[in-house]
């Protein structure tokens, strides 16, 4: 029994030696691990401060786990800070010695325009002075013949005046004959109908006597008769005897009534054809009449028509000489006030005279100041060249080669420069443009404010850089496609295109691409986020346009990593907004999605959904891309977690350095795919970065 117990027991001692010295394996393992990644991690630290220490600062962040809190992560942390911050600083300062060195320029060639010109100013007073004098005598001479000239005006007026009265008076004449003779052709028209009543009164009476011409025939016919039958009564009261001596008396009596009716009838008759003839003169006399009276009444209408233009001509004339009246008071009026002015004029013409003097000494003093402008500008640009020198002794980016170039290179710069990314990658490109001015290159930019101006101006611009034979071209690469005829044909003549911030799909149309490691800093991203979540939860991805290759690689490489965890749900959004449109996006999705823990921002506007995510309320966590002082504001308030650096200055600056330094060599560049360094700002090194 004892035996067996003591057996169990040395059985439990074994067991008990065999766990702890395994437990002793495992935790010496466990440091040698520590010993081993601290090593390392201490050799990378110690590389990166050595390169710092030789004033290289073109190097990406030290990666910083954020889970630890040990002494090597604080310092991995503030050398990523050191780094960033004299980065930061060196990159401001190449901008401002841009500015200082066009502003040196500027006031250089200010200074001496105002030295020359007061020079001119000074040798030009004198016949100011003559010319002034000049100018005097002429103004005299023209005050005398403006006097003049209105005292002529005011006799001229005075005599229109009079010339207007009695047109006035032959108008209102020319009224009252118009008026008279319109009266005189009523009574004209009334007299001509009176007439022709008249001459028809006479036509009746001369048809009435007509007819009493026709009864005196019928009476003179029936007096044949009587005398026929008085001849025929004889003749039987002859053949009867005494028996028709009666009968015979009366037939005589008969005769003589005969005969004296026809001697009456001649009589009527003779009086009746006086009566005829003496109308038909009548009547021709009123026909006479009535045509003088027509043709006297035609020349009147021609009178009373003359008269009536006379009237409407006088008018008009009347008129026009009211126009005249009234201009010429206006002559006389402007006559008036040149006087005055002229006067004026002569008085300044004497301060004038009496002020070159004072304009002398301020020119003598201008170009004394002037002086001054150039000595300081001189001393400017001493301390510029200071500034420059310092700058060069740090490594920001690659530098111009010192081989002279064979010929005056030209190098055009397209880009977009719409928010604070692309003012980095302008600046960076500024910076490159003065150092190769230096070295006898021109580099021509063109940084477009908003899309549809680039849209509109980019292809003609690129067009005249063809015609100039541009020796290459440095643009991002979703320019390319607005610009394709383009980009062949410079291809085609063996000129270089140097792609910036992201590749295009077909290869052929460039030689190289300078971006950052987009694999990578997604890859980095991925990670980031999973810590930031827990490694589970809802996660938005919002991609913008799979036509930009770096987008497809920053949403490929990121899924890559996250979809290796089940516990994350993961839902892809299209974003390709505008800010505001990207606000109102975000803030309808958490909307619908309140439970959502990540965001990852690939494109768009970063600080539009971290707006969003606040005033929503959410809880979620963003990864995105970019420095700007909004996004290091919402670090700071814990909204976003990191913003992964793409080096603007340099994706600006380099590709154009590199371009000029393969050109003069005749070197190809190391890689087509030029990495430029990258870096990120989280919580433990934003408040190094945030303005005041």
């Amino acid at each position: 029994m004892c035996i067996q117990m003591l057996h169990h027991i040395w059985r439990g001692v074994k067991t008990m030696q065999t766990f702890f010295i395994v437990l002793e394996a495992i935790i010496i393992l466990v440091l040698l691990y520590h010993i081993i990644r601290d090593g390392l991690h201490k050799k990378e630290l110690m590389k990166q401060a050595e390169l710092i220490k030789k004033r290289r600062m073109d190097l990406d962040d030290v990666e910083v786990d954020s889970t630890r809190r040990d002494s090597m992560a604080a310092l991995a942390g503030a050398l990523n800070v050191i780094k960033n911050n004299m980065l930061t600083f060196l990159e401001s300062t190449k901008s401002n010695v841009v500015i200082l060195s066009d502003s040196i320029d500027v006031l250089s060639n200010g200074a001496d325009l105002n030295r020359e010109g007061s020079q001119r100013i000074s040798e030009s007073l004198g016949s100011v002075v003559e010319k002034v004098e000049e100018q005097l005598e002429l103004v005299k001479s023209c005050l005398d013949l403006i006097e003049d000239n209105t005292g002529k005006l005011t006799e001229i007026d005075a005599s229109v005046k009079e010339i207007g009265d009695l047109l006035s008076k032959s108008v209102e004449s020319c009224k009252d004959g118009v008026g008279n003779m319109e009266k005189y052709e009523q009574r004209m028209t009334t007299v001509s109908e009176n007439l022709d009543m008249s001459e028809k009164i006479l036509e009746e009476f001369s048809d009435k006597i007509n007819e009493i011409n026709e009864i005196g025939a019928f009476i003179v016919s029936i007096s044949e008769s009587l005398k026929m039958l008085a001849l025929n009564a004889s003749i039987e009261a002859a053949r009867v005897g005494a028996a028709g001596s009666g009968f015979a008396v009366v037939a005589k009596e008969m005769g003589v009534m005969s005969a004296k009716t026809q001697e009456g009838i001649g009589t009527i008759n003779d009086i009746l054809d006086n009566i005829i003839e003496s109308s038909d003169q009548v009547a021709q006399c009123i026909q006479n009449s009535v045509e003088t009276f027509d043709e006297g009444r035609t020349e009147f209408e021609s009178v009373s028509g003359s008269f009536r233009i006379i009237d409407q001509q006088a008018g008009v004339i009347n008129g026009k000489m009211q126009s005249i009246l009234t201009e010429i008071d206006e002559i006389t009026h402007n006559s008036v006030v040149t006087k005055n002015r002229a006067e004026q004029a002569y008085y300044t013409s004497e301060e004038i005279t009496s002020g070159t003097q004072e304009i002398s000494q301020v020119s003598e003093q201008t170009s004394e100041v002037s002086q001054n402008i150039i000595e300081n500008a001189g001393n400017l640009n001493l301390m510029l060249n200071g500034l420059e020198q310092l700058l060069r002794q740090f490594t920001t980016a690659v530098e111009p080669v010192k081989k002279k170039a064979p010929r005056k290179l030209k190098i055009g710069v397209l880009c977009i420069d719409d928010n604070d990314f692309w003012h980095g990658v302008r600046r960076g490109a500024i910076y490159a443009k003065k150092e190769l001015e230096a070295h006898g290159a021109i580099v021509r930019s063109a940084f477009f404010p908003a899309w549809a101006i680039m849209a509109q101006e980019m292809p003609g611009l690129m067009d005249r850089m063809v015609k100039e034979d541009f020796d290459g071209y440095v643009l991002p690469g979703f320019l390319v496609g607005t610009i394709e005829e383009q980009i062949l044909e410079v291809l085609s003549k063996g000129k270089k295109v140097f792609l910036l911030n992201n590749d295009v799909t077909d290869k052929s149309r460039r030689q190289a691409v300078f971006q950052p490691d987009v694999s990578d800093a997604a890859t980095l991203a991925a990670k980031i986020m999973l810590n930031a979540m827990g490694k589970k939860g809802d996660l938005v991805v919002l991609q913008g346009s799979r036509e930009v290759s770096a987008n497809c690689v920053r949403v490929d490489s990121f899924l890559d990593v996250v979809e290796t965890h089940k516990k994350v749900n993961i839902d892809i959004v299209n974003s390709e907004l505008y800010e505001e449109d990207n606000y109102r996006q975000m803030m309808e999705y958490l909307k619908e999605h309140p439970n959502v823990k990540g965001i990852y921002v690939t494109t768009g506007t970063p600080g539009a959904v971290a707006r969003a995510v606040e005033d929503s309320k959410s809880s979620a966590k963003l990864v995105v891309f970019d420095h700007t002082q909004e996004i290091f504001r919402f670090i700071k308030k814990g909204i976003i977690v990191a913003a992964i650096g793409q080096d603007p200055f340099g994706q600006g600056h380099d590709p154009v350095v590199w371009m000029y330094n393969s050109i003069v060599t005749g070197e190809p560049l190391p890689t087509e795919y030029m990495k430029c360094r990258s870096n990120i700002v989280d919580k433990t090194n934003v408040d190094n970065l945030l303005e005041v």
